[in-house]
């Protein structure tokens, strides 16, 4: 069984997993997504946390869902960060289906 950790840091391992998986350096990242590279590396070691408009912004730059940067580490080997993102993109579509579903029998 993996050891679980916070968000804070599964958000900044991730992220540097993520950039370097992009191949691009700190400085880089930062350009893309319109932030400092102090804030970046601040991040990645788990200093500061992020807001939402930055985790869209980040995503942006990585050209990745927002989602990838809350993926157990366990799962990014052999496919799984795919299969993942697949099983969560299905899930949010059933939940909106049900909330969609509610509304209209509440509004009905």
């Amino acid at each position: 069984m993996s050891k679980k950790i916070n968000s804070k840091e599964l958000f900044s391992k991730n992220l540097a997993h993520l950039r370097k998986e992009a191949d691009l350096p700190q400085l880089a990242l930062a350009k893309k997504a319109g932030l400092t590279h102090n804030f970046i590396n601040d991040l990645e070691n788990g200093k500061k946390g992020a807001s939402l408009t930055t985790l869209d912004k980040l995503a942006e730059a990585l050209n990745i869902e927002p989602m990838e940067f809350f993926i157990n580490p366990d799962q990014w080997g052999n496919r799984e960060k795919q299969r993942y993102i697949s099983v969560l993109d299905n899930l949010n579509k059933n939940i909106n289906r049900l909330f969609d579903n509610y509304k209209n029998k509440t509004l009905a």
